[in-house]
Parts: C-alpha cells; sequence; structure tokens
C-alpha cells in the first residue's frame, strides 16, 4: 500500500529491457517507506509502459532491512547473459550508514525479478565506508574483457566492481546396460549379498552465457554435484558403495570447463527385489562449489537437477516376448465444440488391450492449441485402473496420461472422458481434428493404434435488437393539415458477446396500406456509413409477413462486422400521409357530414439481422425455439417479435374528418321554422285566433228563439249582462289610449253625447218592447 511521507518519486528509472532503445519500464524510488511489523525501510515500484503510453503498475519490492532502499535505481547492462538489461538499487544507509547495493536480474514481462540475486556490503571493501550505494553506475566496460562494470558512489568514494564470466551448465544422466536384468534376482533364498545394477554414467556440459574474451575459456568452474538412488522410497532397491557401506546418495565435487565433462559411477541393488515394474529413479542436483572465490559465476538461470529412470527386464508369457494389442476409440460427446466463455469440450476415449499385459502404456492426445487439457476420468472400466496425466514442456497442442502403469493387463477394456476448456480468444478454423493414440512399449508389439476425428466449431454470439425512444410512435392528419409528415424509426443492433461476426440486415415495411396510406421517399440511414442500404425486389423470403395488395419493399444493407462490446443503429425515415383526404373528406356520406369520420392504421417496419449459423449459434437460440413463428402483421394489426433476429416497430397513424358545422347550424334553423308554422296553423285550425262579439251571442239566441217558434224576449237582466260582456270585450281590444279614456269616464261620469245615445237606445228598446204587449 502506498504511505503518506515515503518520498515516492525521489528516484526514477527507465528501463529498456530489451535494448531495442524503447522504453518498457519506469522503476520509481519511495526511500522513506516504512514497515515497523518487519523493520524494512526503503520500496521500489514497478510500472510497465503500454503501447497507449500509459502506465500500468506490476509489483513493488523492498529491502530485507533498513537503510533507505530505493535511494538510487540505475539500469545496468546485461550481467548474466540472458540478453536483458539487469538493474542496481542502493540503500546508503543500511549496516550502520555503510550501504549497501541489490542487484536485480531483468525480466522480460515484469521489469526485474521479485528477489535480488546478488547483495553487495560496502563494508567488504572498507570498514569506515559510509554511504555506500548513493550513485550507481553500470552501462560501460572499465576493463578489457568486454563485460559491463559497475561503479559505486560513496562518501568521498567510488568503487569499481568488475563482472565475471557467467556459464551455463547442464546434466545428463545415462547408464549401461539399457535395462536391468532380473534373471539374478533371487527372493527365496534372501542372499545378503550385492548384485550390479548398472553403470551410471552423469555428464556435464558447461557453455558461457555471457561474451567475454578467449581468456575466460580457460577458467574453470568447481561444482558440487549429489546423485540420488530412488530419492522417493523409504526403502531402496538400489545404492552406492562408499567405503565398503551402503548409501543411497553419493555427493562429490569436481571441476568443470567449456564443453563436456563426464564421470561414471557403478550402481548396485539386493539380490530381493519385490517391484521389478517401476524403473528406478535417478536424481542428480548440482550447484557452484566456491562462488565467492572463483573466477566465473554459474547462472543461477541453469537448470540444475537432472531425471532418470531405470527400466527392469520384461518377462512375457509367450516366447519371452509380450504383444500388446492396443485399440482406441473417440466420440465427441457434442455435434459442435462451441467456443464461448468458460466453455468446456468433452470426448469419450476408450482403451482396450487384447493382446498381452502392456507395459508403460500411455493414452495421447493431439488437439488444437485452442483446447488446453482439462481433466480426465474413468467413466467405465473391466477392472481398477489408475492413470495419471501430463502436458509435455512448451507443447500446447498435445497431452499424455499414464495408463495403469506400470502394467496394462491383458483383455482390459476401459473408457474415459476427458475435458479441454475452450479458448475463446484463439483463432478456430471452421473445423477442428483431434487424435488419440494408444501406445505401449512392449518390444515386438503391434503397429501403435491411432483415431481421429473431425468437428465443426461454431461461436456462441450474443445480439440485443432494440428500438430507440426517439422513434415516432403517433401521428394524425386532419382535413386542416392533410401535408405528408416525417416518420422516423430508430433501431440499433447490439453485439453484446465477445466476439466480432459479420451480419446482414434487412428493414421490411409496406408502402401501401387501407385509407389510401402511402409511405413517399423513404430510406434507411446508417450510423457513420458502416453499410449501405439499398431497395431490393425480391419479397419471397417475406411473404407470410407482408400482403401483396400493402406494396412492400425490402431495404437490404451490404454486410457488415459487428465488432464486439459494440454497436451500430440503422434509421429508417420517410413521409407518409393519406392520399386525398381533402377529397375523402367531400365525398364522405351525407349524415357522416353531421358526425364526422376517423380512422387509423398500424403502419410498421420489421428488421431482420441474419447470421452465418454453420459458423455461429446464438446465446439466445433456445427462446427462438420455444417461441411462435412471427405472425403477419397485417392479421393482427401489431408487429410481434420473437424471434430475436427480428425486432419490430409499429406507428399508430391516425386521420380525422370534423363534422360540417354551417350545415349543422342551417339545418337546425330550417327545421326550427317548419315547426313554428306548423304550430301556426294547427291553433289557426283549432279557432285560437277567432273572438266571439255580443252580435255573434245575439244572433245565436235569436237562432234559438226562433226554431222554438217564441217570439225575442229581450230580458232586462239578459241585455244589460250581454252589454257587459260586450263593453268587456270592447275594452279588452281597446288600445292603451282609449283605455285611459275609459278610466276618466268612471271617474268624472259619461260625457253628453254618451248619455244622448244612452236615452236613444232605451227608447228604441221601449218601441219595440210595447206592440209586443199590445198582441198578447
Amino acid at each position: 500500500e502506498d504511505q503518506i511521507g515515503s518520498y515516492f518519486g525521489a528516484e526514477l528509472c527507465s528501463l529498456d529491457i530489451n535494448s531495442d532503445g524503447d522504453t518498457d519500464f519506469v522503476l520509481v524510488g519511495a526511500p522513506l517507506f516504512y514497515q515497523p511489523r518487519e523493520n524494512k525501510e526503503g520500496r521500489i515500484y514497478i510500472y510497465s509502459l503500454s503501447a497507449k503510453i500509459e502506465l500500468e503498475r506490476e509489483f513493488s519490492v523492498m529491502a530485507p532491512s533498513m537503510g533507505r532502499f530505493g535511494s538510487t535505481i540505475s539500469s545496468l547492462s546485461d550481467l548474466n547473459g540472458d540478453g536483458l538489461r539487469d538493474v542496481a538499487v542502493g540503500a546508503p544507509l543500511e549496516d550502520e550508514n555503510r550501504g549497501a547495493v541489490y542487484i536485480f536480474l531483468g525480466d522480460k514481462r515484469r521489469g526485474i525479478r521479485g528477489t535480488f540475486s546478488q547483495r553487495i556490503n560496502g563494508k567488504n571493501f572498507q570498514p569506515e565506508i559510509r554511504f555506500f550505494g548513493q550513485a550507481i553506475d553500470g552501462v560501460i566496460d572499465l576493463g578489457d574483457d568486454e563485460l559491463p562494470d559497475i561503479v559505486v558512489g560513496s562518501q568521498g568514494a567510488a568503487v569499481v566492481l568488475r563482472s565475471k564470466p557467467v556459464f551455463n551448465a547442464t546434466a545428463q544422466l545415462s547408464f549401461h546396460p539399457g535395462v536391468i536384468s532380473t534373471e539374478k534376482i533371487d527372493c527365496v533364498n534372501k542372499k545378503d549379498e550385492n548384485l550390479p545394477m548398472v553403470n551410471l554414467t552423469a555428464c556435464f556440459e558447461m557453455v558461457e552465457a555471457t561474451k567475454s574474451k578467449q581468456e575466460a575459456m580457460r577458467l574453470g568452474l568447481n561444482i558440487s554435484f549429489t546423485l540420488s538412488l530412488d530419492p522417493s522410497r523409504p526403502k531402496t532397491r538400489a545404492f552406492f558403495l562408499q567405503n565398503e557401506k551402503k548409501v543411497q546418495s553419493l555427493t562429490t565435487t569436481h571441476e568443470l570447463h567449456v564443453g563436456n565433462t563426464c564421470f561414471e559411477y557403478p550402481t548396485y541393488m539386493q539380490y530381493c527385489v519385490v517391484d521389478t515394474l517401476s524403473p528406478i529413479n535417478i536424481k542428480l542436483n548440482f550447484s557452484q562449489a566456491d562462488a565467492g572465490s572463483s573466477g566465473a559465476m554459474l547462472n543461477i538461470d541453469s537448470k540444475n537437477q537432472a531425471l532418470m529412470k531405470i527400466p527392469f527386464e520384461r518377462q512375457c508369457s509367450k516366447n519371452d516376448t509380450c504383444i500388446a494389442q492396443l485399440t482406441v476409440d473417440l466420440d465427441f460427446l457434442s455435434k459442435t465444440i462451441l467456443v464461448t466463455e468458460d466453455n468446456y469440450f468433452n470426448v469419450s476415449v476408450t482403451l482396450a488391450n487384447h493382446g498381452d499385459d502392456s507395459y508403460n502404456t500411455t493414452l495421447t492426445m493431439h488437439y488444437p492449441p485452442g483446447l488446453s487439457f482439462s481433466k480426465l476420468e474413468v467413466t467405465k472400466s473391466s477392472r481398477p485402473t489408475l492413470h495419471a496425466c501430463y502436458d509435455l514442456e512448451e507443447v500446447l497442442d498435445k497431452t499424455v496420461c499414464g495408463i495403469s502403469l506400470p502394467v496394462y493387463r491383458s483383455k482390459s477394456s476401459t473408457t474415459f472422458q476427458s475435458s479441454f476448456r475452450v479458448a475463446k480468444d484463439f483463432e478456430w478454423n471452421d473445423k477442428i481434428s483431434l487424435t488419440v493414440t494408444g501406445k505401449s512399449d512392449n518390444s515386438n508389439s503391434s503397429e501403435t493404434d491411432l483415431m481421429t476425428k473431425s468437428i465443426p466449431v461454431q461461436y456462441q454470439i450474443r445480439m440485443a435488437l432494440t428500438v430507440n425512444e426517439d422513434t415516432v410512435t403517433y401521428l394524425n392528419f386532419t382535413t386542416d393539415d392533410p401535408a405528408p409528415q416525417n416518420m422516423h424509426v430508430k433501431y440499433k443492433i447490439d453485439n453484446t458477446g465477445f466476439k466480432d461476426f459479420p451480419v446482414n440486415v434487412s428493414i421490411l415495411l409496406p408502402t401501401k396500406l387501407e385509407h389510401s396510406f402511402e409511405v413517399i421517399r423513404y430510406e434507411v440511414i446508417v450510423q457513420e456509413d458502416k453499410t449501405q442500404c439499398s431497395i431490393q425486389p425480391d419479397l419471397k423470403k417475406h411473404e407470410q409477413s407482408c400482403s401483396p395488395e400493402n406494396s412492400c419493399v425490402v431495404i437490404r444493407c451490404d454486410s457488415l462486422i459487428l465488432e464486439r462490446f459494440s454497436g451500430v443503429e440503422l434509421s429508417l425515415v420517410g413521409k407518409v400521409h393519406f392520399k386525398d383526404l381533402k377529397q375523402h373528406a367531400a365525398n364522405i356520406a351525407f349524415l357522416k357530414q353531421y358526425t364526422g369520420e376517423n380512422g387509423e392504421v398500424k403502419f410498421w417496419s420489421l428488421l431482420k439481422v441474419d447470421y452465418d449459423p454453420k459458423r455461429f449459434v446464438l446465446a439466445s437460440h433456445k427462446q427462438e425455439k420455444s417461441s411462435p413463428k412471427n405472425e403477419n402483421p397485417q392479421k393482427t394489426g401489431m408487429c410481434k417479435d420473437n424471434d430475436p433476429t427480428i425486432k419490430c416497430t409499429n406507428v399508430r397513424v391516425e386521420f380525422i374528418i370534423p363534422p360540417n358545422k354551417l350545415l349543422i347550424i342551417l339545418t337546425g334553423a330550417g327545421l326550427g321554422l317548419l315547426l313554428l308554422i306548423i304550430l301556426t296553423v294547427i291553433m289557426w285550425k283549432l279557432g285560437c285566433f277567432k273572438r266571439k262579439t255580443m252580435e255573434y251571442y245575439q244572433e245565436q239566441e235569436d237562432k234559438v228563439s226562433w226554431e222554438n217558434g217564441s217570439p225575442v224576449n229581450l230580458n232586462p237582466d239578459f241585455s244589460s249582462r250581454m252589454m257587459s260582456i260586450s263593453e268587456t270585450d270592447k275594452k279588452s281590444d281597446q288600445l292603451p289610449e282609449e283605455n285611459q279614456l275609459l278610466e276618466a269616464e268612471k271617474t268624472n261620469g259619461p260625457l253628453e253625447s254618451d248619455i244622448k245615445d244612452s236615452s236613444e237606445n232605451v227608447n228604441g228598446f221601449t218601441a219595440v218592447s210595447e206592440p209586443q204587449e199590445e198582441e198578447k
């Protein structure tokens, strides 16, 4: 963890690890970083420089003591001959301010190795030295041996450290004869004698790793090595004789020179060896004996170990020759290899032995590097069978499994299930082959049996089809605004998987629908012009989705690569309208002019994405199988997209014709006037407009009297009553001025003319009535 006050950045060092002129790593010193528990001070941080010129932290390193480790960091030339630059780090306050320098060998992947290869104390050169390591430089050769030297600064002094030539040493073991004879092995008598086994030879090859002058070739290298027989067994079957004592391990020291140096040692075994099936293991370990005083150094990267197995002689029942007849069978447990994240591929392998016992039986599987062997399990076996698998060093396409070592018995048959991890980043071919080989070490055995089968490879892809929120979902047209309107449908295709894959995109849409709805001037626009789209006349693939009367069109786009974790947007744009909407409004039925008319259509468009089904498998393919097929949008009125490769969108388009307001007003006024005329005529027919006067009633009375044969009798009461009725009727017909005069008469009395008229009327009545009395 980072620490405040650690003085991070006090020292910086750029490291060109392979000396190609480009900086690969940056080392940052924090000399005051402190860990109280471990009592350590100082730390350096290693950062790698990526291709984007960004620093990525790899790891950090601390020294095992106090001393402000990391105060000085210096890039050195190659010290050990591996072709990588090395690093020196100074700790000037270590060892009571005497100082020390740490050498770290270069690492191509991480910059430097996590542990130092050498620690150089300042007091080894001068006891009173102070601050050794406060300055370091190690690029040039200060001598004439063509080896880089290091100059270390201290207080008042500088120390030159000369590097030594570095040698690589390898060891090889061999033995003679090639097998351990079992002829003299006798466990019945149990003789306590030493039986010669084989002569063991240990050879060393020494080669200089650095590039020094020829004088370095004459230097020797003292090597101490140990030979062990059956080191993993508590009770050994073989031994050395050293001073007439039986020893399981033998240690000795020899001086090596450039080239090969061999040493031979006889080995022995007891007369009774029970286990003659498993070979005897030989192990050799070696190291440099006097590294401090020697003029040369053994490369710490040298493989300082060698292993060897010495087999026993085999005994067989038929002519002393074991003939194994191995057969293998291979079956794939799936139809294809599916390349996806964290996926495994399983195969079934059967190994049978129809001959004699098979010694050191192996089952070898060859496969593409994109497969990584995971495990081998026994699923069926005629007898208990053990197995052990291992990968060959630096071989990525081969796994060898030992079957029932040391002996795979006769008439045995075992079925295994082998699992392989599928690498998603590997560039797979359309098909891959897998070969299984059964082999044994039997002499004169039948030919190695093998079987090869091929299987197609498919990539699993993930794709999501969506409709953008900006898509138009509703439009309306009126007779006041029948002009074409813009339609904009945005589709997006997202690749949510890890693999780029090509797709073919097409959009199906109708150009004509009911109510004379039309789509004009339509096109498909692709984001960033990733592909070009054009109208295609072929509609055979879409006959189920579009009726012939709808004049559907298919806009097909050129194939494009859908990159992983990215997407592409397609926009369907165009103009839509209801053709001759005003003319339709003028020709609608008469009654509909009072109520108005409206209607709507469901405009739909369908996005179809195609890919190569032989090469790719969509992750949501199961949804496609479980869902019904896409229905005809014309039957349902809506487009349904149950297929994960299809995305539909629907736009509701409506037209509105309002009622005729002027016609409604005129019709209401006419009907009201007609009703008034009809009511007037009815009232007139009923006599509502006729008035009955006093003369009318007099006539009616005279008529009745005349019909009865009696003279007219003017009853004074009747006459006065009729007069009052007549006056009342007259008053009702009088104008307001006449009513005012009548009121004045009542108040002031009748006028003279009125009195005169009244007397005349009385005399008239008297004159009429007198003759009637005489007749009586």
